[in-house]
């Protein structure tokens, strides 16, 4: 998976925040700009419809732009919780939990970036595998690995130490593995 682009000069990101909070609009266009792709993939890798992902994104912009006077400390790590926040809710609304759509339905494009039937059958299998991880698991994989945030900056946003992310982190993984061989032992299987 390709990384994009993952971060604003901390001093851009500073005067870019003073201007939102002065109702600049070229400054609200800029930073949506620059965060909505990012929390569009975190939460797409976690809900199971492109549309749902597409109006939890809508609405993290909107609770972003209610709330953007009072955000105080870091604002990657605000901005994370409020779209984490909205996929609990999401999940609670539903009452939905993991349900896997067939690869025929649910195979669409993410990005510019990810154009291959190849990559989108990866994308499935990928999102399909996270689905099985913990709330805590799926943040953590796709900060790391998708967003490509630094272990202090995942600990930052999900409110852990550096020691526990990577203690979350190793558990994912290892269940990813496991997960990831049952499929291409079943494949092997479906061959013979």
């Amino acid at each position: 998976m390709k990384s994009v682009n993952k971060d604003l000069d901390d001093d851009i990101l500073l005067q870019l925040l003073v201007d939102v909070k002065a109702d600049d609009t070229k400054a609200i266009g800029k930073l949506c700009d620059h965060f909505l792709p990012k929390v569009y993939r975190f939460i797409y890798y976690r809900v199971k419809k492109i549309e749902d992902a597409e109006d939890l994104t809508s609405e993290v912009c909107l609770r972003v732009l209610q709330s953007i006077q009072e955000q105080k400390g870091s604002f990657h790590a605000w901005i994370y919780r409020i779209a984490s926040n909205m996929i609990t809710d999401h999940y609670r609304r539903r009452a939905v939990r993991s349900t896997v759509k067939s690869i025929g339905d649910s195979i669409e494009e993410i990005d510019d970036h990810s154009n291959t039937a190849i990559e989108l059958l990866e994308q499935q299998e990928l999102r399909q595998n996270l689905s099985q991880l913990t709330e805590e698991q799926q943040q953590v994989i796709v900060l790391k690995f998708i967003e490509g945030y630094k272990t202090d900056e995942i600990a930052d946003v999900i409110g852990k130490s550096t020691v526990a992310v990577r203690a979350i982190q190793f558990r994912a993984l290892t269940t990813m593995r496991t997960m990831f061989n049952e499929e291409g032992q079943r494949r092997n299987e479906g061959k013979n």
